[in-house]
């Protein structure tokens, strides 16, 4: 449908903004600071502690640090994502004031139709229990990565000294480990925990308005996860389950092939007049039922 596709671009360049692609930016680059200062401790630790019978106390106080940053970390994340959630929300009250100013400015939808917009907090505000799960979730993940490398950084220390090849052997694999936290895998925190909170605040607010439905819209590119594409134009009950698993794109609580740096987008959706919802979870505007 030529009218599908139009809707999907303006909601897509609505959704995937600017300021958006800035604060993932802005978040990759205070990550990548933050895993070049780790290395430095780490690495001056190592050449403190180091000896030729290693213990594991002494390999914990090597490592110390990346744990006892999990503050710093933790507020690193839950800034940007804090940021990104406000920018969601807004976004999603623009699109939803929208679609709603278009079904009233369509002539041919007879009878007029409600407003079906409901605002229970402040504009463009996020609520207490919104937020507080927000930081909840972030701190969980952030306790999870810093979990993930402090133990991939005591494989290398243990496996390292166990092999024998001594401490600057040990000393370049850190290196090599800290290079790629420092690059791509910041780029993937930061696009993956964006994403999600944009997301999630679009999803929240959806909620906030009564929005009966959601449709999924693919990032249509050669970047696109094939499982993404098919879906494009899938629409769904919200807080139901798209056919790929998840409740929405991003959405953490699904398979993580699924949600692992998509870069899709949810928008609302509003049954046109003279249709109904056909008998499915997971339906595109073509089994749209006629009804007058």
């Amino acid at each position: 449908m030529k009218a599908l596709k139009a809707k999907q671009r303006i909601l897509r360049s609505q959704v995937t903004n600017a300021r958006s692609r800035n604060n993932e930016r802005q978040l990759e680059r205070a990550l990548s600071r933050y895993f070049k200062a780790l290395e430095k401790q780490i690495q001056r630790n190592l050449k403190f502690y180091w000896q030729d019978n290693l213990v594991m106390g002494q390999v914990d106080l090597i490592t110390e640090p990346i744990m006892s940053s999990h503050d710093e970390y933790y507020e690193i994340l839950s800034k940007f994502v804090s940021r990104e959630y406000q920018l969601g929300s807004n976004e999603a009250e623009r699109l939803i004031h929208q679609l709603n100013r278009n079904r009233v400015a369509n002539k041919a939808t007879k009878p007029k139709p409600r407003a079906f917009l409901k605002r229970t907090f402040e504009l463009f505000g996020i609520n207490a229990t919104a937020e507080e799960d927000l930081l909840t979730r972030v701190f969980i993940a952030s306790e999870r990565t810093l979990a993930r490398v402090d133990r991939s950084i005591m494989d290398i220390i243990t496996l390292g000294y166990k092999s024998g090849n001594g401490i600057n052997a040990v000393a370049n694999e850190l290196t090599r480990r800290f290079d790629q936290l420092q690059t791509w895998e910041s780029k993937r925190i930061a696009r993956t925990e964006i994403h999600n909170a944009h997301n999630r605040a679009t999803m929240d607010k959806y909620n906030e308005y009564d929005i009966e439905y959601t449709m999924w819209i693919a990032a249509d590119d050669e970047r696109t996860r094939e499982s993404h594409l098919e879906i494009n134009g899938e629409i769904i009950r919200l807080g139901d389950t798209y056919s790929n698993g998840l409740k929405y794109p991003g959405d953490t609580d699904g398979p993580i092939e699924e949600w692992i740096n998509c870069r899709c987008s949810n928008a609302p959706y509003v049954i046109p007049y003279g249709y109904a919802a056909p008998p499915m979870e997971q339906f595109t505007e073509n089994d749209l039922i006629k009804i007058r």
